[in-house]
């Protein structure tokens, strides 16, 4: 997980401490750690995962927390020296992502408490769980072509080349697109850019990660047929996480929860009067294993395929 294990250092309490100099676990797993000692003498380790999200209702939107994992770790009553624990996590759990109790987001924690009359939290660790994503080599090595996608409206054509489907962080998106403008209209501006979405019960909230640079400057463009590169550079940042779908509990039940977590390059092309916008997304993959292609693996040229995943949107923006 490289760059992961040095944003994300083990910490602890003067009670509480992981073993680990990293606090970043994959799914089944085994976390251990110390406990120096005990004030009171009834008390146990925790580690829990929760979500925070919103729920769109008729009133408005509802802030919903849900615990999905809990694991706890009884500590030995009568006992003055310090104490190993172990905690085992699942073998299927999402990815950690965003701050804290910031909605939306998915955060562990690794909790000392003591019952009491009431049960309280004396201390606590964070950490982050990184489930692994299964890389498809062929789909890997193959660029990937999308559209043509027609905006109606215009008559606007967008083709799109990207140099593959499947990427890591820190890693480079090339691409080639091609705007067919037959009644040449007036194109102000194309802006390129990758976003996150979060399906959470049907809620989608997106989020802008980077935006695009191109070989040539975009200016505005009259003409039938434009050409052009983008690169964008894919930012290796801890509270990214990976592709990935999860469901918890059962359909219908006040608990359960389907999350989606997407990436998908957004194209945002201005014409007309400057305020009307043209949005055409088309979905990647990203995933937190190193791409290390084989020897006697090279890119290889695939025949033009036009993909129905893609998806464009009219859109005024005031």
């Amino acid at each position: 997980m490289g760059n992961l294990q040095q944003q994300c250092r083990g910490t602890g309490t003067t009670e509480l401490e992981l073993n680990r100099k990293d606090a970043i676990f994959v799914p089944n797993e085994i976390l251990t750690g110390t406990v120096s000692y005990l004030k009171h003498a009834d008390a146990f380790v925790v580690l829990t995962g929760a979500i925070y999200f919103k729920k769109r209702k008729k009133t408005g939107l509802e802030k919903c927390e849900v615990t999905f994992f809990t694991v706890e770790y009884p500590l030995k009553s009568n006992h003055s020296k310090s104490q190993q624990f172990q905690l085992q996590l699942d073998d299927r759990l999402p990815p950690s992502f965003n701050e804290p109790e910031t909605y939306p987001s998915i955060s562990y924690t690794v909790k000392l408490v003591y019952k009491k009359a009431k049960e309280q939290i004396h201390s606590s660790i964070p950490i982050r769980v990184c489930p692994h994503v299964q890389i498809d080599r062929p789909l890997l090595l193959t660029p990937l072509f999308f559209g043509p996608i027609e905006n109606h409206q215009t008559g606007i054509k967008l083709d799109v080349k990207v140099n593959r489907a499947i990427f890591t962080f820190d890693d480079i998106i090339q691409m080639y697109y091609e705007l067919q403008n037959p009644n040449q209209e007036f194109i102000h501006k194309t802006e390129i850019s990758l976003g996150i979405y979060y399906t959470i019960e049907s809620n989608v909230s997106q989020e802008d990660v980077c935006t695009g640079f191109e070989s040539f400057e975009n200016t505005a463009l009259d003409n039938k047929l434009i050409r052009n590169k983008a690169l964008l550079n894919i930012p290796e940042k801890i509270y990214l996480p990976p592709t990935y779908k999860f469901q918890y509990g059962r359909d219908g039940e006040r608990s359960s929860f389907n999350l989606m977590i997407d990436y998908k390059i957004q194209f945002r092309i201005y014409f007309g009067n400057e305020h009307t916008m043209w949005q055409v997304d088309i979905p990647i993959i990203l995933c937190n294993e190193t791409i290390q292609p084989r020897d006697n693996e090279m890119p290889v040229e695939s025949e033009k395929i036009i993909s129905n995943d893609a998806d464009s949107t009219n859109k005024i923006v005031s």
